[in-house]
């Protein structure tokens, strides 16, 4: 059995160094994500309803889609989601949170798609 003793000096530094380089990885991403555009796109039977800049929402936006089946949108800092929809099994409703590009709630029977923006 190995003891403290019996590690070496280059394997020290090594963990030392891979620790610092996943910390910078970890800083790097954390500060690069927060200041990605996250634009959220509302598309009903292949249109573009609406676009939603949630770096700018300050207080929180209800949307309100009434033309077939009811849906209401929700829109704070940050993230979207499907508050509430009248079609039966509210899959969209269900997805949650939306907060990163490429994330979507699709409700199938009113053709209808929250999606956030993937940058270019």
């Amino acid at each position: 059995m190995k003891t403290l003793r019996s590690i070496k000096k280059a394997d020290l530094i090594l963990v030392l160094v891979l620790g610092i380089i996943i910390a910078l990885i970890w800083l790097w991403n954390g500060h690069h994500n927060s200041k990605q555009d996250l634009v959220a796109e509302i598309i009903r039977n292949g249109q573009i309803i609406q676009k939603v800049d949630l770096n700018k929402v300050k207080n929180p936006k209800y949307i309100t889609l009434k033309n077939g089946i009811k849906i209401t949108i929700l829109a704070e800092k940050g993230r979207i989601r499907v508050l509430h929809a009248d079609c039966p099994n509210k899959i969209c409703v269900k997805t949650g949170w939306l907060s990163q590009p490429g994330d979507m709630a699709i409700c199938v029977p009113s053709d209808t798609i929250v999606v956030i923006d993937v940058p270019d």
